[in-house]
């Protein structure tokens, strides 16, 4: 893959947005609704359609659609797409969603309705799925969803990992990465957890910078057609600069969101999970 990786910048052309406001009914242990503050609070179709003409009159690109889930894991987009569809069509913007568990129908609706890429957390710990993120759903479930996306849903499938979501524990991510090896994503995104004030895990270490070298190295190693990505998500500061210097020294990381350290080289400005065919430079 790339000896140097390639800079995405999503702010301002292609932000996120959560069409849920500031509510979540999950409230997961390392964000309980607090990363939602942080985005584009849509909470009609009508305002959604507003912000879009707004920012394709900005000079946007398009937008990440995210939001707080229901207590199925799924975020509720159903009164959305009819505005998705509309904004696809008249104003060319490209969409992004994390939609979380999907059955064939809702799958098959959101391919439907334009969506660009669908971003799927791959969460293979019943553990983190019942008692950090506070669903009843198993990692079987998260399997089923994950083959429904890639069989009915829209033409990119952008798989994610939440490195350390089990309070900085590293072991169910491995299991992950093999799964993946059946589907041969494009991309591979790493989110590493980020110790937030006002959540239980707001004084958990995030993983080391070893153990996740050894972990990109395992991914790099299994999934060779694949780009693997260092996410937006991640602790700034020392940490984030080290963890990018090993990875890019070491030629495991091909893409990388809000770089900390300067990497040379053409600025994309979008979601680092946009595909090549897709991707505008600065």
């Amino acid at each position: 893959m790339c000896a140097v990786p390639k800079v995405y910048v999503p702010h301002p052309k292609y932000p996120t947005v959560s069409i849920t406001g500031s509510k979540c009914e999950l409230k997961c242990d390392y964000c309980r609704g607090l990363v939602l503050r942080t985005m584009v609070q849509i909470e009609s179709p009508e305002r959604f359609l507003s912000f879009c003409k707004r920012l394709k009159e900005r000079g946007g690109i398009g937008c990440l659609i995210s939001g707080g889930f229901n207590k199925e894991g799924r975020l509720p987009f159903e009164p959305y797409i009819e505005a998705i569809r509309c904004a696809k069509r008249d104003l060319g913007l490209t969409f992004s969603i994390h939609p979380g568990i999907l059955d064939k129908d809702s799958a098959t609706q959101l391919k439907d309705s334009g969506i660009d890429i669908t971003e799927f957390y791959v969460v293979l710990s019943d553990n983190v799925l019942r008692n950090v993120m506070h669903t009843k759903l198993s990692k079987d479930d998260v399997l089923k969803a994950l083959d429904t996306i890639y069989t009915y849903g829209p033409r990119y499938v952008s798989p994610h990992i939440t490195v350390g979501s089990d309070y900085g524990k590293i072991s169910w991510e491995y299991e992950a990465i093999d799964v993946l090896r059946d589907y041969d994503p494009y991309v591979l995104i790493f989110l590493i957890l980020v110790p937030i004030e006002g959540t239980p895990m707001a004084h958990v270490k995030p993983p080391s910078i070893n153990d996740l070298v050894n972990l990109f190295a395992t991914a790099r190693k299994k999934l060779e057609n694949t780009e693997l990505v260092l996410g937006c998500m991640r602790v700034r500061g020392k940490y984030t600069q080290t963890l990018e210097s090993e990875l890019i020294q070491k030629g495991l990381v091909d893409r990388v969101a809000v770089p900390y350290t300067s990497i040379p080289g053409p600025i994309i400005e979008a979601c680092c999970s946009l595909p090549d065919s897709m991707r505008k430079y600065k």
